[in-house]
């Protein structure tokens, strides 16, 4: 049986689409770095590939005998060393472009993101024929817009069919690198100011957003762009959900720019000071009021049907809960909602098919 080759197989998106490839029948190949954390995808039948996307003569083997690539390696975060960040968006992607070209593979689907169609400062629905304005200078923006202007053009000269899929704000089960996503969730539980903020965002289940990398892998025009999204919602309204599923006060008053940047600021030193990636950052300090609103009707005329924005909250707090991202001390003062326990049976159940426990 032929396999599809996951790069940065055990991230969020990547677990996931494992996942979801496997219900389908897929024999998969999980491309990871011998030093990567794999325990979401422990238990699983896939066959793993060491390697790395900047390390070209290591994806030559693991592409070797695949029938179609899933490009999700990457990594979401405001913080960091950007250059480093764009030198692996850009110069790893064409590696695996390269290596897929070598194989005789003709078909690639590469993670994007839904930041490449731009924001507004009003709650207007962007989609795939939007581009980014001069508002938008967060680098991880300008790194993902990057990416997919230098793999569409290297895609086409080597004759790869290459179909780009862009997620929004994807929550769920399997992060253990917690990234801007399912942070924002956690951000909101640890903060005893209960702080909302202007603004809004789409909000996804990351489920969802694997389901939508399949279709577009099976019916996905070469050369377009799909965004993979759900509920276009304001922050007061997220974090009301959030406070409703887990038993929390809602949010007792909304931020500003100044004292979200301040407040920025303070979370990164004590992240310079712990050595570890802060929650918020100044950057996402100045995304501020910004609407990341879109519209996923593109991939919806595919059949992608995505879950209710509540219900992905529910499923990602009902991993996060269990998780190392919240303190037992925190964990005890949550009153979890009957969704987020019935979010939590059903996650158990269908892990048992794969024969581990969440």
């Amino acid at each position: 049986m032929a396999s599809v080759l996951v790069t940065g197989a055990n991230g969020l998106v990547g677990a996931n689409l494992v996942r979801e490839l496997i219900k389908d029948g897929q024999h998969v190949r999980a491309l990871v770095r011998p030093s990567s954390d794999t325990r979401s995808l422990e238990g699983l039948d896939i066959e793993y590939a060491y390697g790395d996307v900047l390390q070209a003569d290591t994806l030559n083997e693991a592409c070797a005998g695949c029938e179609m690539v899933y490009h999700t390696a990457a990594v979401f975060t405001y913080w960091g060393d950007q250059a480093k960040l764009e030198h692996l968006a850009v110069e790893g992607t064409r590696n695996i472009i390269d290596a897929a070209h070598h194989a005789g593979i003709h078909r690639l689907v590469m993670t994007s993101s839904s930041v490449v169609f731009g924001s507004s400062s009003r709650p207007l629905v962007r989609n795939e024929q939007n581009q980014l304005d001069d508002q938008e200078s967060a680098q991880y923006i300008l790194t993902k817009d990057a990416q997919e202007r230098s793999a569409f053009d290297y895609a086409d000269r080597l004759g790869i069919e290459l179909v780009a899929v862009c997620p929004t704000v994807s929550v769920g089960p399997h992060g253990y690198r917690l990234g801007p996503s399912n942070g924002a969730i956690v951000s909101y539980i640890n903060d005893q100011a209960r702080t909302t903020f202007p603004g809004g965002c789409n909000i996804v289940s990351v489920r969802d957003v694997a389901r939508g990398h399949i279709i577009a892998g099976n019916q996905g025009a070469a050369g377009e762009r799909y965004c993979l999204g759900s509920e276009n919602l304001e922050w007061r309204e997220i974090h009301n959900i959030i406070a409703e599923l887990s038993g929390l006060p809602k949010p007792y008053w909304q931020a500003n720019h100044t004292v979200s940047y301040l407040a920025a600021s303070a979370y990164e030193l004590g992240a310079r000071l712990k050595r570890k990636e802060p929650l918020t950052t100044r950057t996402q300090a100045r995304m501020v009021g910004r609407y990341y609103w879109y519209e996923h009707n593109k991939i919806a005329a595919l059949g992608y049907q995505p879950r209710p924005a509540r219900t992905a909250l529910a499923e990602a707090i009902a991993w996060l809960s269990g998780s190392e991202h919240i303190s037992r001390q925190l964990r005890t003062s949550l009153r979890l909602s009957r969704e987020v326990w019935e979010a939590r049976r059903s996650m158990l159940a269908e892990e048992q098919m794969f024969g581990e426990v969440i």
